[in-house]
């Protein structure tokens, strides 16, 4: 085999595969790091304060592929308000929403999460029937007397069991929206993708040098005969 590179494009091939490694390698640490959070125990913390009544909304998400429903309500605590799950229903369409109808004592283990967020595909929210598609306080709290609106905190509160409804009966279930790892934007699949992204790029990239050099005739494997 006889091998002639050409010198800047042979530097800059270099450069760019070891630039395109590079990031393949992050994405990869990336998928790693979110993946190791799936089996991490959440930090648990405790919410006391009031259910307010009126404040009973409804926002939809999807768990393990499954559209599902959430009531969401206001519970106010001694430095401000949150909005907390408590129930959840499986289906795409709204069930008939929880009734509070005075101030009721809350308390529960859970976690916080940062707030959801919409994307191009989200529906149109609908706050005059009380139904969200996205689990965003400031959203929510658009739907509020002006004072209570401004105490509510910019994340949200989910505890660790839900009250599921679609059933015959309600009866308390682990809630599937209180993981570490839901507070990451990008699912740690998202980052495998991308590395095997970037990973095949460089490769692409190793595949045209050597066929461009192939072509020129610089590069020439042992019975190849001249051009």
């Amino acid at each position: 085999m006889t091998f002639k590179p050409y010198p800047i494009l042979t530097l800059f091939t270099a450069v760019s595969v070891g630039i395109l490694i590079m990031f393949g390698n992050w994405q990869w640490s990336r998928y790693h790091e979110k993946m190791a959070l799936v089996d991490a125990e959440p930090e648990w913390t405790t919410v006391s304060g009031s259910l307010l009544p009126g404040t009973v909304r409804q926002v939809y998400s999807l768990t393990g592929g499954n559209a599902a429903w959430r009531d969401v309500v206001l519970v106010e605590t001694s430095d401000g308000a949150a909005f907390v799950a408590q129930t959840l229903h499986y289906g795409m369409d709204a069930p008939v929403p929880t009734l509070v109808t005075a101030p009721q004592f809350f308390s529960a283990r859970g976690i916080w999460h940062e707030p959801g967020h919409r994307n191009a595909f989200s529906t149109e929210d609908d706050p005059a029937a009380g139904l969200f598609y996205s689990f965003d306080p400031a959203e929510l709290a658009k739907t509020l007397p002006a004072d209570l609106a401004a105490k509510v905190g910019p994340r949200v509160f989910e505890p660790e069991t839900l009250l599921r409804t679609d059933g015959a009966m309600p009866e308390p279930v682990v809630n599937p929206f209180a993981q570490p790892q839901l507070n990451e934007r990008l699912p740690p699949e998202r980052h495998f993708g991308y590395a095997l992204t970037w990973w095949g790029l460089a490769i692409g990239l190793i595949g045209v040098y050597l066929a461009l050099h192939h072509q020129r005739g610089r590069l020439r494997f042992r019975g190849t005969p001249n051009p």
